[in-house]
This record gives C-alpha cells, structure tokens and sequence, in this order.
C-alpha cells in the first residue's frame, strides 16, 4: 500500500443546501483542520455546488481544503460509496460529514489525538441531539456502565460492541458525523453485510460494529458534535423506506451477528422480540410490512425456519426499495 497523501479527508456526501453556512463554518473553526475536504454533490440540479459558490461563502471557501465533485445522484449511500472512491485511500484518517450535523471546534483534535494512544479501528465521540436549529436537546442513551465510567477514552472490544446495541436495539455511538475512521476501515463501507445478511438502514451502526471486528473502537466521552433531527432528514420521515429499513435493520444485525458468532440465540432473539411490537404500533397497516412483524414474533419465539424466511424478504424488501 502507498503512503498516504493526507493525514485527514474530509468527505461530504451533499443534498441539502440549508446548512451550507453552517457547514463550513463548523470546518473552518476546528481547532485541527482537515487537510482536504471532497464534497459530492447529489442535489437533483447540481444546486449544492451552485449554493457553494455563492459570494456569501467566498471567504470560508478560501479558507478550506474543498474539492467539488458531482454525485451518482442514485440515493444516499450510493453517494458514500462514491465518496470511498473519491477518497482513494489518500490519508490515514477519513471522516464522513453528512451534510446537516454539527461539529464542534475540538472534534478533529480529540479524535486525532485519541488516535495517537493506540491501534483503533474508529473512533466515536458522544454528541447531542439537537433541534432543527441546532439547539443541544438531549444526550444519548449511554449504557449506565459507560456513562459512570471516569476514563474520558474507553477501548471497546466487539464483544461490547454488539451486546450493547443489537440486542436492546439501541444505536448508542450515533451517526457517520461523530466517528473517524481509519485507512483500514474505511473500504468496510463499500460491502455491508455480514455473514451475506445486509444492514442496509442501519449503515452507521453497522460498519461500527464491522470495524470492531478488525481492531478495538475508541469511545470518547466528550459531545463533540450534534445530530439535527427534524427538518428533511430521513429521521422526520417516519413513513419513509430509510425508517422503514433502519427498524428491520436491527434484525439484520441481530442475525448476521449471530452466524458470525458474536451474538447468541438468545440475544438475537432479545432483539427480534423488541422490534416486533415496534413494527406492529407504527407501521401495522403498511403493506410492505406486515410480513415482517409476523416473522419476527415467530423469530422471537426461536424458530429457525423464520429467520430464514426473514432473510428472503429482507432482502426482496431492499431491492424493491433500491436501498
């Protein structure tokens, strides 16, 4: 493998230009900035790239690292994958800023120097969940253990990793915004799945949970950023196919870890039982659905032909959906 051009990229995956702003200012104050910055653009017309070139911007444009490129325009994670591409391998650290969260000026440095400690697949640092306007409103739902511990950097193994979040259905690290990753880690975005079973719509969490598998993950217990909820994010869309997809997607990883040998029966089945109640309150009268929450009652109940039965309609579900 080449030595890497670039210590740290920045990769954008860009849609909406609400947040332009915001965006680049949160990059331009970092008290360790990003050595090169690629954004592709995915906006229907290329408006992004337009709205960047605003005069308002010319200042924090000058003063960034920014590479323009245009997108697949072929959904969201087809956008990331171009974005890996894109990348290229060309530093040793890559961050994927989704292009309406938040990050604080110290995001950068701490993670960098978390880095510095040791070998890490990723590194997460804790952030708010804020309002439309960017308002914190509350913070994540922390293991107990986790929140009480007193070290400021915690290594998390895989064992910790899957136990923690696929069982009680509970994303606690958050999103692709709050985690760098490495050279190494990085590619894992282009395929996944595991064991062949696809945690499409659970993307993040996922390749979380994949990069501990290939060395431990670094958790930083200082908010370093927020998540916006609200506005157009897919998270306000309750109804549409990513919701949708992420509430299956726990299943999928409670099965892929399983054949991986990460989670047992039991807390797959754990993970089965809580989600398919969910389903039923939310999305009963859904025909896409309706399948699904009678499959995970009778995967709960540890029937092996179901999960099988599962896995087939999963993934008809992901090609219908073109997800």
């Amino acid at each position: 493998m080449p030595p890497a051009q670039y210590q740290l990229v920045t990769l954008i995956p860009a849609y909406k230009t609400k947040y332009i702003g915001e965006l680049l200012m949160a990059l331009a104050v970092q008290t360790r900035p990003a050595d090169l910055i690629l954004i592709s653009d995915d906006s229907p017309g290329g408006e992004f790239a337009r709205a960047l070139e605003s005069p308002a911007y010319a200042g924090l444009r000058a003063a960034l690292p920014i590479e323009v490129h245009q997108g697949p325009r072929n959904g969201a994670y087809e956008n990331f994958k171009a974005l890996i591409a894109l990348w290229a391998e060309r530093s040793e650290f890559v961050h994927l800023l989704l292009d309406d969260d938040l990050l604080y000026p110290e995001f950068y440095e701490q993670h960098l120097a978390g880095h510095g400690r040791g070998r890490f697949s990723c590194s997460i640092s804790a952030r708010w969940t804020a309002a439309e306007n960017g308002m914190p409103i509350r913070g994540m739902p922390v293991p107990p253990a986790v929140k009480a511990d007193p070290a400021r950097l915690l290594a998390l193994d895989a064992g910790v990793m899957f136990t923690t979040t696929v069982p009680e259905c509970k994303n606690w690290f958050g999103e692709f915004s709050n985690c760098i990753l490495t050279r190494e880690t990085a590619p894992l975005l282009l395929k996944p799945e595991f064991e062949g079973v696809s945690y499409a719509g659970l993307w993040d969490l996922g390749a979380f949970l994949a990069a501990s598998l290939v060395a431990p993950v670094l958790y930083i217990q200082e908010r370093l950023g927020a998540f916006r909820t609200g506005g157009e994010g897919h998270s306000a869309q309750l109804m549409g196919k990513h919701m949708k997809a992420a509430h299956l997607g726990y299943s999928a990883l409670a099965l892929g870890g399983k054949r991986l040998g990460q989670l047992s029966a039991e807390q797959a089945r754990r993970c089965y039982a809580g989600i398919a109640p969910a389903l039923v309150q939310r999305y009963g009268g859904q025909e896409d659905m309706q399948v699904f929450a009678q499959l995970l009652f009778r995967m709960a109940a540890g029937e092996d032909a179901a999960e099988a039965e599962f896995l087939e309609q999963w993934n008809r579900f992901l090609a219908s959906h073109q997800l």
